[in-house]
This record gives C-alpha cells, sequence and structure tokens, in this order.
C-alpha cells in the first residue's frame, strides 16, 4: 500500500480536490445566476438547500454545510463562517392572532467568525454578532451578542468574551481545499532535489592528538 506522501497519493488528492473546487464553483454561479450574493470564495454544500437566492447573501471564505435557508425575508452571513449540516435558517413564520393566519417575515443576521453547530434552528428576527457560536441542536429566537456562546432549548447564553478568531480559515476544512495537497507535493518535491544528508562517523583520533576544547 502507497504511504500518505508518495507523490502518487498526493496528486491523486489534489486531482480530486481541484474537481470538487470545480463543481463548487458551478454550483455558486448557478445559484448567482438565480440571485445570490456571495462575495469572493466560500463552499456551499450540494445538499444545501436555497429556493430564493435572491434573498441570500454569503461573505467570503464561508464553508456552509447542508443548511436549509427558508429565505422568505433576506438572509445575510459574514465573512469566514461556519455552517454546520441539518441547520434551519427560518424568516417565516404566522401571526397566530390573526384570522387569517396572516404570514410574518423577518431577516436574519449572521455576522462573521460565526459557528452553528449541527441541527441548530435561527428563528425569524435574530441578529449573530461576530465570533459568536451557536451549540448543535441549539433553537435561537432572541439575538445572540458578539463572542458568546449559546447552546439549549431555547438557545441561553453560556459563555462570554469570546476572542475573534482572525486566524480561522474555514475553507481549510472543506473537501475543496487543494492548497493542503500542493504544500505536501512541493514539501516531496524539495525532499527529491535536496535529500538530507546523514552525518558521516568520525574516525577515532589516532594516539597523541591534543584533546579537544
Amino acid at each position: 500500500m502507497l504511504s500518505r506522501n508518495h507523490p502518487a497519493r498526493i496528486c491523486a488528492a489534489l486531482a480530486v480536490s481541484l474537481l470538487r473546487f470545480g463543481c463548487n464553483h458551478l454550483r455558486l454561479a448557478r445559484l448567482r445566476r438565480r440571485g445570490l450574493r456571495c462575495k469572493g470564495i466560500s463552499y456551499v454544500c450540494r445538499g444545501a438547500r436555497i429556493p430564493q437566492p435572491s434573498h441570500v447573501a454569503i461573505g467570503a471564505n464561508c464553508c456552509i454545510g447542508k443548511v436549509f435557508f427558508y429565505a422568505l425575508d433576506d438572509i445575510s452571513v459574514g465573512d469566514r463562517c461556519v455552517m454546520g449540516d441539518d441547520i434551519f435558517l427560518c424568516t417565516g413564520s404566522h401571526d397566530i392572532y390573526s384570522p387569517q393566519f396572516a404570514l410574518v417575515t423577518r431577516p436574519i443576521a449572521i455576522g462573521s467568525y460565526v459557528w452553528i453547530g449541527n441541527g441548530a434552528t435561527i428563528l425569524p428576527g435574530v441578529s449573530i454578532g461576530d465570533g459568536a457560536v451557536v451549540g448543535a441542536m441549539a433553537v435561537v429566537s432572541k439575538d445572540v451578542p458578539a463572542g458568546t456562546v449559546a447552546v439549549g432549548n431555547p438557545a441561553r447564553l453560556v459563555k462570554r468574551g469570546r476572542p475573534l478568531p482572525i486566524g480561522l480559515d474555514p475553507l481549510a476544512l472543506t473537501p475543496i481545499d487543494y492548497r493542503q495537497p500542493m504544500a505536501r507535493l512541493r514539501s516531496w518535491g524539495s525532499r527529491e532535489k535536496h535529500p538530507e544528508k546523514t552525518p558521516t562517523s568520525v574516525p577515532p583520533c589516532p594516539s597523541g592528538c591534543p584533546p579537544p576544547f
């Protein structure tokens, strides 16, 4: 079996990453033609559901899993956000006091460097500040301030003062990241051009040598 650092395996991983990168680019291009606003490069899983792309704006360098954008109103996502699977972003509800059960919509605003765990539900009118974390399966009905951690159903704040993860690169977590296999390939090439020299053994000093300093 070939080792992980074998050039054949590295080239195969690079080819797969580039293929997935191209498919993601075509997916974004198709959504942009339908009105999606997406600046820069972001990864949108093919399982993500965006029925109304014209109401959705996604920042750069985001990792979007199997998220359902129920965008009856605007949904905005900042830069470098990580969103897991089975997340429901709901902008629509009904007025329970209306005889006609009238539709009520409110926008959702998600800041930058936000992490939303699997299975979370974000209800209409919620704003999530920069650097906040929403735990798995949480149901968020109220705003989540920047730098806080919200968990539970209904969601409650359990931590504050989380520093903004400036060095976070969500694209490194995605299957379209071709930079890692490229770096491995360059590393292998440099080792081939400049192999490490093994230190040669020093012959024993004959009798009469001066002592080392």
